[in-house]
């Protein structure tokens, strides 16, 4: 970042020496030390983000979970953690996709992205600030858990450092509380995934 000292105390307000200046003359002397303090914010990130792999949504759409240290596990938990203007975008994505189950909880964290500043709502994230982020918790049966990360994550990728990340976790049993249904009943959302795969064999 780069930083202007300037002798103006503050725009607007003459010096000493400039008691005497022409109004032309203070005026663009004020100008002059607006353009200095806005240089002033300028954020370069480019080479500092480190690592400027980008998947494709080739790749997002064909990712494939490994669950194999859980073999007798029915149920897992997606926990997703992104920028906090994809909520919209994921929401509606899972959504259309029959997703109705979900928990979300505004969160704050730091990971490759504590390294390189991000602006967001106009505020300057450096390395010392914990980021806005939003998680999302879903609870699935063990054949969604890719169709649910691949959705998620074509849907919070914007392709900078900062979008998140996914973590599956083995959950080892649901009850619906209002029935006291367990199992595949109790995580069984009417007009969810599998009723709109059933509609269309």
């Amino acid at each position: 970042m780069l930083l202007t000292r300037t002798s103006t105390a503050v725009a607007g307000r003459p010096t000493r020496s400039s008691a005497f200046q022409t109004p032309r003359a203070a005026s663009a002397r004020c100008h002059q030390a607006r353009l200095v303090r806005r240089s002033a914010v300028v954020v370069r990130a480019s080479s500092d983000n480190g690592s400027t792999k980008r998947a494709t949504y080739a790749e997002l759409e064909s990712i494939q979970c490994d669950l194999s240290a859980f073999p007798g596990v029915k149920f897992f938990r997606v926990e997703a953690v992104f920028r906090p203007w994809r909520l919209p975008f994921v929401i509606e994505t899972l959504s259309k996709n029959g997703i109705r189950g979900l928990t979300n909880t505004p969160v704050k964290g730091v990971g490759v992205q504590g390294g390189s500043r991000e602006r967001y709502a106009g505020t300057e994230f450096g390395p010392s600030n914990l980021v806005d982020k939003e998680k999302v918790d879903i609870v699935v049966s063990r054949a969604q858990v890719d169709t649910v990360v691949r959705l998620v994550a074509a849907s919070a990728y914007t392709g900078e450092i900062g979008d998140g990340k996914i973590f599956v976790h083995p959950v080892a049993e649901v009850v619906r509380i209002r029935t006291a249904e367990t199992g595949l009943e109790a995580e069984k959302m009417e007009g969810g995934m599998e009723d709109m795969l059933s509609r269309k064999d």
